[in-house]
């Protein structure tokens, strides 16, 4: 059931006379498990094309094989091996200032290199930086590497040439207890609170961030209800690209 921030939000939109459009990306697959079908189940049936951060020291045959068969699942580079580089009294980060740049851009074109191995044409050239976090200095060399695209979890983007973010999760990684499914009408209004956002700078797509390895029931719901939403248009990474104006 649609909450009512939401359909007042989409209606904002359709007042407008624009379209809401949403697009999925999911982080830190290494494997085929039945967490990655259920995702795929949940998406490819309704038609909704994902990326797919794909942790390349840890990814193996089974999920290039899975990706082979799933057309709607868009593998990208997420890092390398998703390790902390940053001191203990700082946000965790794996491509941060921590360690020197020719180190983190060597890891960068590993996973790139590793990933291309495994999925060939289908890998997109887009990095994904584990806890959204990415050294400023990173993404104008980010070219040297093979990739031309970044995604992070911020409204603003410091890299506006080549940077498309999210901007809803599902999980509350803050839970008492540990991450936890945001409910129904909790991921619905950030949704609405994400395009009321949009909706003031521009109608660009929002970015709708998912982890499947480790979401509850809860999320799932939350998820479901949420594609069954008629007043959403879902894109692609590369339709969210185009809509930012990028080559």
């Amino acid at each position: 059931m649609i909450c009512r921030e939401l359909e007042t939000e989409l209606q904002n939109w359709r007042a407008a006379g624009k379209q809401p459009q949403v697009w999925w990306r999911d982080d830190d697959a290494v494997s085929h498990t039945p967490e990655l079908e259920r995702l795929t189940q949940l998406t490819g049936g309704a038609g909704i094309d994902v990326l797919l951060a794909v942790i390349p020291a840890h990814a193996d045959q089974s999920l290039a094989a899975y990706v082979d068969e799933h057309h709607n699942l868009q593998p990208c580079v997420h890092g390398w091996s998703h390790t902390n580089h940053a001191p203990s009294n700082q946000k965790k980060c794996e491509l941060g200032s921590h360690r020197a740049m020719k180190i983190v851009l060597s890891e960068v074109a590993a996973g790139r290199q590793r990933l291309a191995e495994l999925f060939g044409s289908r890998l997109a050239p887009v990095l994904v930086p584990p806890w959204n976090r990415v050294r400023d200095d990173l993404a104008p060399r980010l070219g040297e590497t093979g990739i031309r695209a970044l995604s992070t979890f911020a409204h603003k983007r410091t890299f506006p040439g080549m940077q498309v973010n999210t901007h809803v999760d599902a999980m509350d990684w803050k839970a008492p207890g540990g991450a936890a499914g945001k409910s129904p009408d909790w991921l619905q209004n950030e949704l609405a609170t994400a395009l009321a956002i949009s909706r003031a700078n521009g109608f660009y797509p929002v970015g709708l961030l998912t982890h499947h390895l480790v979401h509850d029931e809860v999320a799932w719901s939350s998820l479901a209800a949420v594609v069954a939403n008629t007043g959403l248009t879902w894109v692609s990474f590369e339709q969210a690209l185009e809509q930012h104006g990028f080559n």
